[in-house]
């Protein structure tokens, strides 16, 4: 089977010369699968040279077909070869698959920001419930004498409110003494790290009618209301093809309008940087002194090429001045920005191309795959050593300015 690349102004065209069975299914698939995570969500697959396709070969196309309608794309065939009509026919997938109707093209942004990293293209968002956040808590008792039990305060997280910080699923301190760290929430939905055990999976718990997630917290950043935006942003190809997290937040902060705002992100990942607590800091004060802080803490060391997909909450600020600067670090060189965000880390899968409504985005998230990971990000920019910050390829913001961040 030979594959070659042809790009278009509308789609990637993809010519196929052989037979797609059982030998060359997974390399046609694999194929698919690359220029997608390159960033082509329109794809048309020419099968001229193909003269035969077997059940597997049409699994393939089926496959890509369904993942590519799911994220506003396209996966079409043209010019099939009469053998290849014949079997798309009998099998009921012409009307699926034949390129014979045109893709409805994308909404037009409202605002498009073009710069040398990224191309941003904004979307309004409706605004029933102005955005609003709080700082609750202190997290310097994570070094400065630890938490107890007069700590905990209990948040609910419906849809229509956000948050992150140190917590854990449970009733009350005790029950979750030995299980507090990271967590963020959004759309409905909250994902924590338990701390009880070093080989722990990501925990979540979604609304679904009359229950609604609850977190048990030392300390957060929590808010509601809605986005006033919705941010699309795709890395300049010309480039490394990567956008720094804090280059993509500088960026929100302009297109939001404010120097301190909240924001929720899916995007396609190239690699995280942050770390996560391998123990509850209700045992007493973290140590941040090496050699103990490999004890308390685990970091990301090196950063990984393979792409995730990557769901970020956090607030973010020009200037740290504020009630709300113990919760906030600095996230590139020059402490130029500051911020608090916490990640969760999916299998990949692409991100929606357009606009994406917030309602529904998050518990569709979870139902397709599990968490495998949740990390409090952070940029390591030591000279020589630092291996840099987190970096997305594509994907989706949702940002809103903030007034203030209140004291809860």
């Amino acid at each position: 089977m030979n594959i070659s690349h042809h790009p278009g102004a509308d789609a990637l065209e993809l010519r196929l010369t052989g037979r797609l069975d059982a030998t060359w299914a997974d390399h046609v698939s694999e194929s698919i699968e690359a220029a997608v995570r390159a960033g082509s969500h329109r794809i048309v697959l020419n099968l001229a040279g193909v003269n035969y396709i077997s059940s597997l070969g049409l699994g393939v196309l089926m496959k890509h077909y369904k993942r590519l309608t799911a994220v506003n794309g396209s996966l079409r065939v043209s010019d099939p070869s009469a053998t290849i009509l014949r079997v798309l026919d009998a099998a009921g997938l012409s009307a699926y698959l034949v390129a014979d109707q045109a893709v409805a093209p994308l909404a037009a942004a409202a605002h498009v920001l073009e710069r040398a990293e990224a191309m941003y293209h904004a979307y309004p968002q409706a605004v029933a419930v102005p955005l609003a956040c709080a700082a609750i808590g202190d997290p310097r008792k994570l070094e400065a004498g630890g938490f107890d039990a007069t700590d905990v305060r209990r948040l609910s997280f419906a849809s229509g409110t956000f948050g992150l910080g140190l917590g854990a699923f449970g009733e009350g301190f005790d029950d979750c003494r030995g299980r507090f760290g990271e967590f963020l929430a959004a759309g409905g939905a909250a994902i924590t790290l338990p701390t009880n055990d070093a080989h722990a999976r990501p925990d979540y718990v979604a609304e679904e009618g009359a229950l609604v997630p609850h977190v048990e917290a030392l300390y957060a950043l929590a808010g509601a209301g809605d986005f006033p935006w919705m941010v699309r942003f795709d890395a300049a190809p010309g480039g490394p093809g990567t956008l720094p997290l804090s280059t993509l937040l500088h960026a929100a902060l302009d297109l939001a309008g404010g120097d301190l705002a909240a924001f929720v992100i899916l995007a396609e990942s190239a690699g995280l940087v942050g770390a996560s607590l391998r123990r509850s800091p209700a045992a007493g004060p973290v140590s941040l002194d090496f050699p103990s802080v490999r004890d308390w803490v685990s970091f990301t060391t090196e950063r990984t090429a393979e792409r995730g997909l990557v769901l970020v909450v956090g607030v973010a600020a020009r200037h740290a001045a504020h009630d709300a600067a113990a919760f906030l670090r600095p996230m590139d060189e020059g402490a130029a920005l500051h911020a608090h965000a916490h990640a969760a880390l999916f299998p990949y899968r692409p991100v929606q191309r357009g606009e994406l409504r917030f309602d529904g985005a998050i518990p569709a998230l979870l139902a397709a795959s599990p968490p495998l990971a949740v990390l409090h990000l952070m940029a390591d920019t030591r000279p020589f050593e630092g291996i840099g910050e987190t970096d997305l390829v594509r994907g989706a913001c949702w940002v809103g300015a903030l007034p203030a961040i209140a004291q809860g």
